[in-house]
């Protein structure tokens, strides 16, 4: 486990609460959270993968947004996911999930991020059924 650098009490008590290991790195003066073997739904084309988060300079009070998934995601039914780019790190291809909404500081913080991309990935889900 790399810890580059320090989060909130409550943030590390959200992140050890998924379930799998996770990494706090800094490449390219760039923070990231990597939550390693995180659980992908059924429906997509692995089980688990890395899923990492960018650390704004400013956060908390500025947003998080987006996912990063290594490997790439696919759904098994062969449809399409919109809005995905490639995006190195970790010497990797990752591929982003480019995904926004609006944060509000003192409600938005790294739990509810993680709540919004498990919501991400369902709805992909829902897309296809």
């Amino acid at each position: 486990m790399r810890r580059d650098f320090q989060l909130s009490e409550d943030d590390v008590l959200c992140l050890d609460a998924q379930g799998c290991a996770w990494d706090a790195i800094v490449e390219n003066n760039v923070k990231w959270i990597i939550l390693r073997g995180y659980s992908i739904p059924a429906g997509f084309n692995v089980v688990a993968a890395d899923a990492a988060i960018r650390i704004p300079p400013s956060y908390p009070d500025g947003g998080l947004d987006m996912v990063y998934f290594f490997p790439g995601l696919s759904l098994l039914d062969g449809r399409a996911i919109a809005k995905l780019t490639p995006h190195p790190l970790e010497s990797k291809q990752y591929q982003q999930w480019s995904r926004h909404y609006t944060w509000e500081p003192g409600h938005h913080n790294l739990c509810t991020h993680l709540l919004l991309i498990r919501s991400w990935l369902e709805r992909e889900l829902r897309k296809a059924a």
